[in-house]
């Protein structure tokens, strides 16, 4: 007798329900293998430097994205607790170029101020830093971010707000008042 055929699993979609998931042994690879388009990769660090970063970082907290019913994992979280009586920051987020556009990143940064709010109450701000609408220049070994690729608008129609002005990289501090919410 011979084992049934597994079912193809169905590619993630826009109705598609996520979460967020520890990463793990199992799925580490696949994390690390979620990639950006080209004008993007300038926004945040690879996947693999960011998991790096959070095993020698105590006060962070890595997920990845799953689309469930596919159980397809479709983009990466890591935050920073750095003062829970404060405020924490969106350290690194990324959504794979397969899968966005899909609604997946509005829902992961949901997600994640669920958490924060569920996790630690006295949190007050929701902090990240994105690059200017306009794009910034290279630093640090990424790529430049190109105008019309940088998330500033992503996160402004979620709530995000300018707390500090453009720096000389081209990156804007924000921030998400988590009292009024």
């Amino acid at each position: 007798m011979t084992a049934p055929s597994e079912q193809p699993r169905p590619a993630p979609t826009a109705r598609s329900p996520i979460s967020l998931r520890e990463i793990t042994a199992h799925n580490f690879r696949a994390v690390i293998d979620l990639d950006m388009r080209d004008g993007q990769r300038g926004n945040v660090s690879s996947n693999a430097r960011s998991l790096c970063e959070a095993h020698y970082s105590p006060d962070s907290w890595v997920r990845a994205v799953y689309a469930d019913d596919s159980d397809t994992p479709v983009g990466f979280l890591m935050m920073s607790i750095w003062d829970p009586d404060a405020w924490c920051s969106i350290w690194r987020f990324m959504i794979d170029s397969r899968y966005q556009g899909l609604g997946f990143g509005a829902r992961a940064v949901g997600l994640a101020v669920e958490h924060v709010r569920e996790n630690h109450p006295g949190i007050k701000v929701l902090r990240l830093l994105s690059a200017s609408p306009e794009g910034k220049a290279a630093r640090g070994g990424k790529p430049p971010v190109e105008a019309g690729y940088s998330p500033y608008r992503f996160y402004y129609k979620l709530g995000f707000r300018d707390i500090e002005p453009i720096d000389e990289y081209g990156e804007i501090e924000m921030g998400l008042d988590l009292q009024k919410q």
